[in-house]
């Protein structure tokens, strides 16, 4: 049986993948960005820029000034790899012999597959068409040889279904970047005059391999079908999920917490077999009368916990109204990590943050993760600059802040002007914040000098530790410079 291959080719995946989020501004002159060669470039247009006349390369900057109204957005090489994944996985339909090509393809062997969908017309034209579907545009080809379908997929203008044989008649006419190889080779081909595919078949191999290197003869030699070129396969992801379909329709908080618990056990221990753990699980649930809706709880750090993972779906589905009840419920695990057993600590301290992810998932999933922070040590000698505020869910675990070379207040305020009553380095009697205060002991002054990194420049600054006869102990701080001086309370001490 003759070795058949299809090349998929996704020319305008990051913007697909935009229009499958409903994202309204592709509909306008958007483009995707990517940092080349120092400078921010263009890589996918819409079709409003095309007609602007913008061109992938360009420049963001000359694209401006040719287009004001441009709106671009970096890209995101981590989401756009997960919907080619995703893609893989979907070709499955069409031939479990399937591999990624490249950044925006996929090449399948569909050798023995296309006689199930009534011809290799009628296969490309299935696949173009659930593709389409999708709001994913695509070009497909089909050829003896891996290379000849990735060549005519991206290259060819006519039919893109070369017949079993005719390889080298199909390519003839392609340029030689068709074969996929280096720029400045094809530059170099082109200055010889040679133009297309056809022109190199005639022509010796060891000719080719002796003025443009022996991967470059093999490359044509695989396009021709000379030698193998194989499709290697890769699995696809494993999907994490489990559904079920009821014959009548539930609607009662205890009938849907059952669901929730047989279907969580089922991917709970799927995830365990395969020492997975997920940062986040969506619930689907199918009403009778308002169709679909999508509850999404997420973690601090992956887990499969099932009682953990119920009792964070309580609130979302205490919130859920079916006035006719809901008939079909599915649940996925997303962003799944590897999530192998570890030993436990004799010393209590996995507990310690064991609770401390409880608490973030439980404050995540009511608020938001993006409003949850925590403190981190930061290296700097700037009372305002040793510590920053991150996000808690990706933020490290912290076992010990390093200890100050001097005393820091527990409290530290952002710098608030007090008024002098009595002078004095630092004043004897000064009022703060409606209330007077007296000097009885102090002790100082600690010099800071600026960051002579830092853009801005910054004065010199003196702290004074202040104990003063009210009961409060205040770091008091002040200009050296500054005439006259001017005096600020930065803190208090415990």
């Amino acid at each position: 049986m003759a070795r058949r291959v299809m090349s998929i080719w996704l020319p305008r995946l990051p913007l697909d993948r935009r229009v499958r989020r409903q994202d309204p501004r592709v509909d306008g002159v958007f483009a995707i960005t990517r940092e080349i060669k120092n400078a921010k470039r263009l890589t996918h247009i819409s079709d409003a820029g095309i007609k602007a006349g913008l061109v992938a390369g360009m420049s963001a900057a000359d694209a401006r000034a040719l287009c004001p109204e441009l709106l671009t957005e970096p890209a995101d090489p981590v989401r756009e790899e997960a919907l080619l994944r995703a893609l893989r996985r979907w070709a499955d339909r069409l031939s479990p012999w399937g591999a990624l090509d490249g950044l925006d393809g996929l090449a399948i062997d569909i050798s023995g597959c296309a006689h199930l969908y009534g011809g290799e017309k009628a296969m490309r034209t299935e696949a173009m068409g659930q593709l389409a579907d999708m709001q994913i545009r695509s070009q497909m080809a089909i050829a003896d040889t891996q290379g000849a379908a990735w060549a005519l997929a991206r290259y060819g203008h006519d039919d893109m279904i070369a017949g079993a044989g005719q390889t080298a008649k199909s390519v003839h006419s392609l340029p030689v970047e068709a074969l996929r190889i280096e720029p400045a080779i094809a530059i170099s081909l082109r200055r010889v005059g040679l133009d297309h595919i056809g022109s190199l078949s005639r022509m010796k191999s060891a000719d080719l391999a002796k003025r443009y290197g022996l991967a470059f003869s093999q490359r044509l030699a695989k396009v021709l079908g000379h030698i193998p070129d194989p499709v290697a396969p890769m699995a696809a992801d494993p999907v994490f999920a489990a559904r079920m379909n009821l014959p009548d329709p539930i609607g009662l908080q205890g009938d849907v917490q059952a669901v929730l618990d047989r279907l969580s056990t089922s991917v709970c221990t799927r995830l365990e077999k395969a020492c997975m753990g997920a940062r986040g699980y969506a619930l689907t649930v199918r009403c009778v009368d308002t169709g679909d809706h999508v509850l999404r709880v997420g973690f601090a750090r992956p887990t499969r916990d099932q009682i953990v993972l119920i009792r964070q779906f309580e609130k979302p589905l205490s919130d859920l109204r079916m006035k006719f009840g809901a008939d079909w419920f599915r649940l996925i695990a997303e962003s799944v990590e590897p999530l192998v057993p570890v030993q436990r600590h004799i010393s209590g301290k996995d507990d310690v943050e064991d609770g401390l992810d409880i608490v973030i998932s439980a404050l995540g999933n009511r608020l938001g993760f993006d409003r949850v922070r925590r403190f981190v040590p930061r290296d700097s000698h700037i009372p305002e600059r040793e510590f920053a505020d991150v996000d808690a869910v990706s933020a490290p675990m912290v076992e010990a802040w390093p200890k100050p070379e001097r005393p820091r207040p527990l409290r530290l305020f952002r710098p608030e002007r007090l008024r002098t009553l009595e002078a004095g380095r630092p004043p004897k009697k000064f009022a703060w914040r409606g209330a007077n205060y007296e000097t009885r002991m102090s002790d100082g002054p600690e010099r800071l000098s600026p960051e002579w990194w830092q853009p801005r420049a910054e004065p010199v600054r003196d702290y004074w530790r202040v104990q003063t006869g009210e009961g409060p102990r205040l770091w008091l701080m002040s200009h050296p410079a500054s005439t006259p001086p001017e005096w600020f309370v930065a803190g208090r001490f415990p």
